[in-house]
């Protein structure tokens, strides 16, 4: 599990420093939710398997945290129901299935989906934190690239 954590700040940080996008998050008062979109053959053969995900590159891999500033100087995980659609340029949609990964002080939601290289998407989630009855919306597009 530490490993998956590993990678998804590893990949976090090193496609945010290659696309010069910043910080890949959206705040809403005490939550911030983080997403990362990434093809699964770029994920690690042992987080992979451990998790069922089948390492393609044509299947894109989005990866989603949410935390709530604590009591701490830093916000902790915190589990949320989430909801998503990804379109293509043309408007077609397709609606996100979700699973949820817990570690100890670790919570993620991973979602698969088949992609074509060099296409555009449009994410929209729909975040409902747990405790919470607000519900953020938060919008982003992406290119996804087969790679080599």
């Amino acid at each position: 599990m530490r490993l998956f954590i590993a990678l998804s700040l590893l990949l976090l940080s090193s496609l945010s420093a290659a696309d010069n996008q910043g910080e890949q998050k959206q705040v809403f008062g005490d939550y911030e939710i983080h997403y990362i979109g990434l093809t699964s053959s770029e994920l690690d053969k042992n987080v992979a398997k451990l998790y069922g995900i089948e390492r393609s590159r044509n299947i894109g891999f989005l990866n989603i945290s949410v935390l709530k500033k604590g009591q701490g100087p830093l916000p902790v995980a915190w589990n949320a129901k989430i909801k998503g659609t990804m379109f293509n340029l043309i408007g077609q949609s397709r609606e996100l299935s979700f699973t949820r990964v817990q570690e100890t002080s670790a919570l993620y939601f991973y979602s698969t989906f088949d992609f074509y290289d060099q296409d555009m998407y449009r994410f929209d989630l729909k975040v409902t934190p747990e405790g919470s009855n607000r519900t953020f919306d938060v919008k982003f597009s992406q290119r996804f690239y087969r790679g080599e």
